[in-house]
């Protein structure tokens, strides 16, 4: 079995393979004041007798907090006695880059170019939509082309509450209309649509700029991918779980290789 790990700077997301398949999944809160031991109480309670730890020989994680990435590389050694695969720029996974020094690339970049490589097999367009949605373009024979880093939606919409007195906080879901009538809808359609508009046509640029690269596949994932695909055309694959893919072919190269 395979743990996945990916830690965000919103949310962590966890899931187990076991034959290729994932089992189970599930996703909670990054919270910093966490320790170590209350993050295995919490996995603990989550897993309900899905699977049982003894049974897990390969972690992979990919994360963008470092203290975060630290204190569960601790929990692995002290509880599963596996020490985690850690995901990055320098990962030899057999992707190639245009720029000299990967390093700089966040490890959920890297994951997500590493499962669409090897699960669609062609250029892939990956948008994902997190605290940041980024948006990357991965060639069929593994060139990491570089990425567009954008506010999340639930990013810029906070920071938007926050500056505007008379703008309450809305739950955000799919606007049926581009105008809207009240604040509301206004609002939803402002946040989501608007923020579908900016992907579709990123997307669409891609396309013009790569055309030699075609066929390109666009695959949108992220926790609230759901919500805003459906505005958004030049989407060709939703798959909500390509980092936790990612992260489960990367601990079986890794570990057939002897990493």
């Amino acid at each position: 079995m395979t743990l996945a790990v990916d830690i965000g700077n919103t949310n962590i997301v966890c899931g187990v393979y076991q034959n290729d398949v994932l089992i189970w999944h599930s996703r909670f809160k990054t919270d910093r004041n966490r320790t170590s031991d209350e993050y295995f109480s919490l996995l603990s309670s989550l897993k309900s007798n899905v699977f049982s730890f003894d049974q897990i020989n390969r972690i992979a994680i990919a994360s963008v907090v470092p203290d975060m990435t630290r204190m569960w590389q601790h929990m692995f050694e002290k509880y599963f006695e596996v020490k985690a695969i850690e995901i990055n720029g320098y990962s030899p996974l057999g992707l190639t880059f245009v720029t000299d020094d990967p390093g700089f690339i966040g490890a959920d970049l890297i994951t997500n170019a590493y499962a669409a490589w090897q699960k669609y097999k062609t250029t892939c367009i990956i948008v994902d939509f997190g605290t940041a949605t980024t948006i990357q373009l991965v060639t069929a024979d593994g060139k990491f082309m570089g990425a567009i880093i954008a506010p999340g939606i639930k990013t810029g919409s906070a920071e938007l509450f926050d500056k505007a007195a008379l703008l309450s906080e809305i739950e955000l879901t799919t606007p049926k209309h581009t105008l809207g009538t009240n604040t509301n809808d206004a609002l939803l359609s402002g946040i989501i649509k608007g923020h579908a508009l900016m992907i579709d046509n990123f997307i669409r640029h891609l396309n013009m700029e790569y055309v030699s690269d075609t066929p390109i596949k666009a695959i949108a994932t992220g926790g609230i991918a759901d919500l805003i695909v459906p505005l958004i055309p030049t989407i060709d694959i939703l798959n909500k779980t390509l980092t936790l893919d990612g992260l489960h072919l990367a601990a079986l190269l890794l570990t057939n290789r002897g990493y």
